[in-house]
């Protein structure tokens, strides 16, 4: 998959798009770092704890930074984007680095790693919205549609196949041995988005916050005076507030069923859920209007969390 999207886009310009890989490459690697530190993590507070709770804490660690990302758009388009992204990346790095040491001084404050994790997890978030910036900076207009769809695959394709081997990796060689490979792969994120080569446009600094606070305030304006998106504002947030709960389960059914493998296992099924959705059930789905495939969607998912809680006991 890496190996594809690293032939870049085929233009005339061969610097733009040698940039252009380097920062696909880089994608990849450090989105793979991210499932990584989250999954072994997760499995690091259960052994520590034994508790579902602290699991959900973590999790909301984890998650509550995507949600804070609109405070950080101005500060993104008044800095190079290179360095931001150099800096980001060598952010999660320090802070693994620092998960490594308190894990291997047997450290038991559970605390301490949730406020970690929460830190890096903010970092990492903060690296998609600089990366999809740089994306018009290193290709030319006719390319961005599939410029975005290789940094779509680098960024989706990572993430479900490093959860599926994060739990198989924990299982080989523990939390401490994958948070160090883990490491690793941030040392190489970091490298490789230092050599991008890129003459940014000079930053116009006029901009007072004020005007960014209300431009940020017109969104939620536009949600509350308008029924249907308020209607389904409301319906996304309860549907994520207990799907997101599934996190914390599969975590505590791995530990039932036998071990972090069983983890990588359900991770693994999880993924290739995700992908047939995404490709199969999609291509069938795009063909009706966009309530019906919003029913049938939620409506299956609904039904197969059903038939997972009935089954959970003798399965």
């Amino acid at each position: 998959m890496i190996v594809t999207l690293l032939q870049g886009l085929k233009g005339a310009d061969n610097v733009i798009n040698a940039n252009f890989r380097k920062l696909v490459l880089g994608r990849a690697v450090g989105n793979a770092g991210d499932s990584i530190y989250m999954i072994a993590m997760n499995w690091f507070i259960l052994q520590l704890t034994n508790s579902a709770l602290w699991i959900g804490i973590m999790n909301v660690a984890i998650v509550l930074p995507g949600v804070l990302l609109f405070l950080f758009g101005d500060s993104i388009d008044r800095h190079s984007k290179r360095r931001l992204l150099v800096a980001v990346e060598f952010s999660q790095l320090v802070i693994v680095v620092m998960l490594i040491g308190l894990v291997a001084l047997h450290i038991k404050l559970p605390g301490i790693y949730v406020g970690l994790v929460f830190v890096a997890a903010l970092f990492g978030s903060l690296a998609y919205p600089i990366q999809d910036t740089l994306v018009p900076l290193l290709v030319e207009p006719d390319q961005l549609v599939q410029a975005q769809a290789d940094m779509s695959i680098a960024y989706k394709g990572t993430d479900y196949v490093f959860n599926a081997l994060s739990g198989f990796l924990i299982s080989l060689c523990s939390v401490l041995g994958v948070l160090i490979m883990d490491a690793a792969t941030f040392v190489v994120t970091v490298a490789t988005f230092r050599r991008i080569k890129l003459a940014e446009p000079r930053q116009q600094h006029t901009r007072e916050k004020s005007l960014y606070l209300n431009q940020i305030l017109v969104g939620f304006k536009i949600i509350s005076t308008d029924p249907l998106l308020r209607l389904l504002t409301f319906a996304s947030v309860v549907m994520h507030f207990f799907f997101g709960g599934l996190n914390t389960y599969v975590v505590l059914f791995g530990r039932h069923f036998g071990g972090s493998i069983y983890y990588g296992i359900l991770e693994s099924m999880s993924a290739v859920g995700i992908l047939l959705g995404m490709t199969v059930v999609y291509r069938q789905l795009k063909k009706l209007t966009v309530r019906q495939s919003y029913l049938i969607g939620n409506f299956g998912r609904a039904l197969f969390m059903i038939l997972t809680v009935v089954s959970y006991n003798q399965f």
